[in-house]
């Protein structure tokens, strides 16, 4: 019991912390994956230089290690730079083909944001990558990602409850001893 009580508040925080991820997993979710509107995004055609695909691999200091992908298109328009499309793993290696074997291609992509990633694409006139096929795709990501939500957030709350409850009588029990030393 005293392990309990002296890990009270901690036990507080993951399990309201473990509520808000949760939450925020099911917002997600509820709003199609985040994904911006098509009339937010940047506009751009050009030549396609090069297309990958890239394998992330994190390293946990406990030993074992995650690995995420995602390809990226480098795309050279005619009065600019290269610029380097991110597009995420669901999008099919075929699709992708079909970017790096078209002539030109036209992307929409986000260009608030640093990664710049793609989500319409165009090659020669005809449509590789919708954006509506990416709204979906993003959308079921979301949706895998908050399926284990309604669980984590009931265990959330439990863990938030035995904190606080934790804590309550952590406290009840410093003032009887207090009342005691007094008394004595």
């Amino acid at each position: 019991m005293n392990f309990i009580l002296g890990y009270a508040r901690y036990v507080l925080l993951a399990g309201l912390a473990l509520f808000g991820f949760s939450a925020y997993l099911l917002y997600q979710s509820a709003n199609g994956g985040g994904i911006p509107t098509q009339d937010s995004l940047t506009m751009v055609s050009g030549d396609v230089q090069e297309a990958r695909k890239v394998t992330v691999t994190k390293k946990r200091r406990r030993g074992g290690s995650s690995q995420s992908h995602y390809y990226e298109v480098d795309l050279k328009p005619q009065d600019g730079d290269v610029l380097t499309i991110k597009l995420p793993s669901l999008v099919p290696e075929s699709a992708v083909q079909s970017m790096a074997d078209a002539t030109v291609i036209e992307v929409g992509y986000d260009a608030g944001s640093d990664e710049h990633n793609a989500y319409s694409v165009s090659g020669d006139g005809q449509p590789l990558l919708p954006y509506e096929q990416m709204a979906q795709y993003m959308q079921e990501d979301a949706d895998h990602s908050s399926e284990e939500a309604p669980t984590m957030m009931g265990l959330g709350l439990v863990l938030a409850l035995i904190g606080g409850l934790g804590m309550r009588w952590r406290k009840q029990r410093i003032a009887r001893e207090e009342q005691a030393q007094s008394a004595a």
